[in-house]
């Protein structure tokens, strides 16, 4: 039989504290993390390739990062361009008559496909320093 050493920890104002910092604080700090990652993404969308059409300009002045509601355990942000067009350039063929070299179909989704660390990386960074801002993004 074991015998009880009287030793006990309590945890209790440890926990209430670490549950008030996951549902208030981690939340905002990966919403803002996010939003950075976006304008990253926006960025990538406009200067790399397959790039973002440009002929009058009107699709690159219409990016868009918009803060989504925190939903239960999901927090995103909705990222992309914001003319009728955008999505009909977005899906185009690839025998599309391109008025930008470099520019091409899955503007946007080629970036988060080839390399998603590049984005999801530095949002996850900005929760775990709890700081503002994140900084300079790097290619991975």
């Amino acid at each position: 039989m074991a015998t009880k050493t009287g030793f006990t920890m309590d945890f209790t104002s440890f926990n209430k504290g670490f549950t008030r910092i996951i549902e208030k604080t981690v939340p905002g700090l990966a919403m803002e993390g996010l939003l950075q990652a976006g304008a990253f993404l926006i960025r990538d969308a406009i200067l790399e390739e397959p790039k973002a059409p440009h002929l009058t300009g009107h699709l690159w002045r219409s990016q868009k990062i918009e803060k989504l509601e925190a939903e239960g355990k999901l927090i995103g942000v909705q990222v992309g361009f914001d003319v009728p067009y955008a999505a009909r350039l977005h899906e185009a063929p690839n025998n599309w008559n391109w008025t930008l070299d470099g520019s091409g179909p899955k503007f946007l989704e080629a970036k988060m496909a080839t390399n998603p660390d590049k984005y999801i990386k530095p949002a996850a960074e900005h929760i775990k320093k709890g700081q503002k801002p994140i900084g300079n993004i790097s290619k991975a």
